[in-house]
């Protein structure tokens, strides 16, 4: 056993020590200190495993097979760091050694709840210590090679540095939310609870959301498909928990105004966990690998995930069980048009849409059970998302202009007003630069409803302090959000362009000029091409590259943020030998005679026949000197597909066929004695009107969220009421 198993071996046994030393105070007793040391110890033990395998990376020590299947002497420092999480093994490390900083950090906070809590979450480190030692990132491999595979292409990018940790921190933080109110649940203490999870709840539902922006910002720059959401597991994996987060944030406003929801806040804290666990499983047992292209491969984690997700599960149920009855409920009035009564509407919608993105992720493992496993498309969720996207837009306003209507004794509608005006100016102009799908034009007058509304509120708040309006800051980004969204999704055009060398194209009212490629640092096919608007130029370099782990072909495109363009590559064209402007070969019509080299070729017409095979032949004329011959190129098709004929040229040389254009009568032929061409190239060119304001609104959400976060803690701290 290595000093990296040790470690890893090390930190277990200090977690199940730091446990047990904790369990008294579930019962009220007082503990002493060494709990807290073997807790420290557990978070010490784990982060110098994770900065241990990192030095492994830096020394090149391909002994590791983890290292030798992700490091590589190639890799620049930054990625070199970043492909100590790159795989399953050294991922969830980052996770367990965030995970017991969070809980460190927890260590540190004061409240009768602070030692229970910490019991839970010792427990629950230890459980997922048990992944890491079943598949240990520090396990020999059995050869040493020279040099790693290294990272895949498309993750050898900045994004690999920043996305993975800031993702991982929020799948920490969820944990705190989950082990308060088990803490909660186990003392009785349920006002303690409310005040101590105000800041871990925003903490959650601001790093998640980082987290998931910078997913949506890479797939955007580096992924060929045009996107930045495609509703994969990965993707549904990490927005189920942060739907969870946001509904727990306006159900702890709700419980604080009105003192109910305590129930339901304590049920979404236990359940959010456990969304965490489950896409944990979804997305690393192999369950979905034939589903999902970046869900891992069964690593031997499938039983260990399962049972870490059943247990926590079970436990949570059974300790809610027991004290349901001790919770105390306020009464909170659903059918009276209120502030509160917005925000419960709001947890409910927001509740329901993570129930149906998990319904949709779960459903190959439904459909499994009878028979061929099945993934729902993507329409399924744009249909239930469409409908509570705007449900929740407009509680967005409402809840706002209630607040003010109550504080000003003013009627909702004079409160409403401002953002009414800009919900019917932001749609009219919808309509009329090309919006024209209801469900999309009645979003964007809710989000220019939330717009407004949530921007005079900001503004009137920011009025009393630095950080009174940035809730409503981050409901304003939100919209902002919401109508990148609509824009960018309903107003943009593609168009698939073939690319010769040299010939100008046109597409959506460009110029396209291709001049070639090049092979890139990472061993690319780099396209060089020149992209003309008015009084505006851009010159892409798409790429494509084949994968070394054999995934195929990977495209990273060209991208104006600017010009809202973005330049996909697709494909290469063969060059034939041969001619003129199609790939290198010549498009001769019948009758139409080239003569190349001193031979003349004159095409005579098709013929077709169907023996064992079918064959599509063209005749063609050949003139050399006094001497004329025919010869028949042509394609074969059967069983194994299409494939050419070539036909021998008395004297020497081949004619055969490139393409055939039946419907205007003529061939491509590859003819000797003509220079061949540079390949051709398939590109998509497509719009994306408006899609900085996604970007824009999510960086303004954010923002918002963290002052709101910043501001609770701040109350916490001084002991102010919240």
């Amino acid at each position: 056993m290595g000093i990296g198993d040790i470690l890893l071996w090390s930190a277990f046994v200090a977690a199940i020590a730091s446990a047990a030393f904790f369990a008294p105070t579930l019962r009220g007793k007082q503990v002493s200190t060494l709990p807290a040391w073997l807790y420290g110890a557990h978070t010490a033990l784990l982060v110098g495993a994770m900065v241990l395998l990192g030095s492994y990376f830096f020394g090149h020590r391909y002994e590791f097979a983890y290292v030798a299947q992700y490091g590589s002497r190639e890799l620049s420092p930054s990625l070199t760091l970043a492909a100590s999480w790159a795989g399953q093994e050294g991922s969830i490390l980052l996770w367990l050694a965030l995970g017991a900083l969070v809980g460190l950090a927890m260590l540190r906070q004061p409240g009768p709840l602070k030692a229970p809590a910490m019991f839970f979450m010792c427990l629950t480190q230890a459980a997922l210590s048990v992944l890491v030692l079943a598949r240990s990132p520090f396990r020999l491999g059995e050869t040493v090679p020279a040099d790693g595979q290294g990272l895949n292409p498309l993750l050898q990018d900045p994004w690999m540095v920043a996305h993975p940790p800031a993702l991982f921190i929020g799948y920490a933080a969820m944990l705190a939310p989950f082990a308060l109110a088990a803490a909660a649940l186990a003392r009785q203490d349920y006002k303690e609870w409310l005040r101590v999870v105000w800041p871990w709840a925003l903490f959650a539902l601001v790093t998640l959301g980082i987290g998931i922006a910078m997913g949506g910002v890479w797939a955007f720059k580096v992924l060929g498909w045009g996107g930045y959401w495609g509703w994969d597991p990965v993707e549904n994996a990490s927005l189920i928990p942060w739907l969870m987060s946001v509904a727990l944030v306006h159900g702890l406003l709700i419980q604080r105004a009105t003192g109910s929801a305590a129930r339901t806040n304590l049920l979404i804290s236990l359940v959010g966990w456990s969304t965490v666990l489950g896409g944990t499983y979804l997305t690393r047992s192999g369950v979905l690998q034939d589903i999902s292209v970046h869900s891992f491969a069964d690593s031997g984690l499938r039983i260990p995930l399962l049972l870490v997700l059943t247990i926590s599960t079970a436990a949570a149920a059974l300790l809610l069980r027991a004290r349901w009855g001790s919770i105390e409920q306020g009464s909170a009035s659903m059918t009276n048009v209120t502030r509160s009564s917005a925000l419960w509407m709001g947890l409910v919608t927001v509740v329901v849409l993570a129930g149906l993105v998990s319904l949709g992720t779960i459903t190959p493992l439904l459909t499994r059970m009878f028979g061929a496993p099945a993934s729902v498309q993507n329409g399924f969720y744009t249909a239930v998302s469409l409908p509570l996207a705007v449900a929740m837009t407009l509680l967005m306003a409402l809840g706002p202009a209630l607040r003010w209507s109550s504080d000003r004794a003013q009627s909702p509608w004079s409160a409403l007003l401002p953002g009414a005006v800009v919900g019917v100016v932001v749609s009219v102009v919808a309509y009329m630069r090309g919006v024209h799908d209801p469900g999309r034009l009645v979003l964007a007058l809710a989000a220019g409803l939330a717009l407004g509304v949530n921007a005079v509120t900001a503004v009137r708040l920011f009025r009393r302090g630095w950080s009174y309006g940035s809730g409503y800051l981050g409901h304003f980004g939100i919209a902002v959000m919401v109508l990148g969204m609509v824009a960018s999704g309903s107003l943009g055009r593609s168009e698939r362009v073939r690319l010769v060398p040299g010939t100008p194209s046109k597409a959506l009212g460009y110029t396209l000029t291709y001049s070639g490629m090049q092979t890139s640092a990472k061993g690319g096919q780099q396209l060089s091409i020149r992209v003309q608007g008015n009084n505006w130029f851009m010159d892409a370099r798409p790429e494509l590259f084949a994968s070394p782990r054999g995934e195929g072909t990977m495209r990273k495109p060209a991208i104006s943020m600017a010009h809202d363009l973005y330049v996909s590559p697709v494909d290469i064209e063969q060059a034939a030998a041969g001619g003129d402007a199609e790939g290198g070969a010549t498009w001769l019509t019948k009758g139409q005679e080239v003569t190349i080299s001193g031979v003349g070729y004159k095409f005579l017409g098709f013929r077709m026949t169907s023996h064992e095979a079918m064959q599509v032949l063209a005749d063609v004329e050949v003139r050399q000197g006094g001497t004329v011959t025919t010869v028949s190129p042509g394609i074969k098709i059967d069983k194994s597909g299409k494939r050419p004929m070539d036909a021998e040229i008395p004297g020497g040389g081949v004619v055969s066929v490139s393409r055939i254009d039946a419907d205007n009568g003529r061939v491509a032929m590859a003819l000797p004695g003509s220079a061949p061409a540079a390949p051709a190239a398939i590109i998509e060119l497509s719009t994306k009107p408006f899609i900085n304001l996604v970007w824009l609104g999510a960086l303004v959400a954010l923002l918002g969220t963290g002052l709101a976060g910043m501001r609770r803690a701040a109350v916490k701290m001084s002991g102010r009421a919240a």
